[in-house]
């Protein structure tokens, strides 16, 4: 992720979503400097979003709890200046949405699930600094999936980090009641 140079004038969440699109770039607001997202690096990203979407997508229909997106929904987390951050994943607690909602609603999820790109020092770090940043913001749990050793890092506010490795199951425990999957399914069809 790179910072665009800090501008004489901070940017709005709506200037943010009203800007014209740059084809092949992916845009967040933090405290009003526009920030470029790492772009998705292929095929593991993608897939690993989809699933792990897929996944809660499927819990929050077949149990009528909750409400699920992805597509890098942009939630705006605080104002003047403002900051919008946007997970790959978004999971909110039954009633959290108002019915209506548009644009970068003011809301924190009450789950983010980032998914990693391929591994180097400094995206690990800015991917802890992420799942923070959500938690203290007021996200209940932060899911980050690595597809390059097929792990989940569970994120809480005031635990330590937990990790499951494919032959753990990852569950919702209060979160997500009677939620459960093999950690392995998070990354692909079959064992």
């Amino acid at each position: 992720m790179t910072t665009a140079k800090t501008p004489s004038r901070l940017m709005t969440a709506d200037e943010l979503l009203d800007m014209e699109r740059v084809p092949g770039k992916r845009f967040e607001l933090i405290r009003g400097v526009l920030t470029e997202k790492e772009v998705a690096t292929g095929d593991p990203h993608a897939a690993t979003v989809l699933r792990a979407g897929s996944v809660v997508l499927h819990y929050t229909d077949a149990t009528d709890y909750g409400d699920a997106r992805a597509g890098e929904p942009g939630y705006k987390l605080e104002s003047d200046p403002d900051t919008v951050r946007a997970p790959d994943v978004a999971w909110f607690a039954p009633g959290r949405i108002p019915p209506g909602t548009t644009g970068s609603p003011e809301l924190t999820p009450d789950l983010c699930i980032e998914v990693a790109s391929p591994s180097n020092s400094r995206r690990d770090r800015l991917l802890s600094d992420k799942a923070q940043m959500w938690l203290d913001f007021g996200a209940r749990e932060v899911w980050v999936l690595n597809p390059e050793n097929t792990s989940v890092a569970r994120y809480r506010p005031g635990q330590p980090t937990l990790t499951l490795h494919e032959d753990d199951v990852l569950d919702g425990e209060e979160l997500l009641p009677a939620f459960s999957v093999p950690v392995w399914q998070l990354f692909r069809r079959q064992r």
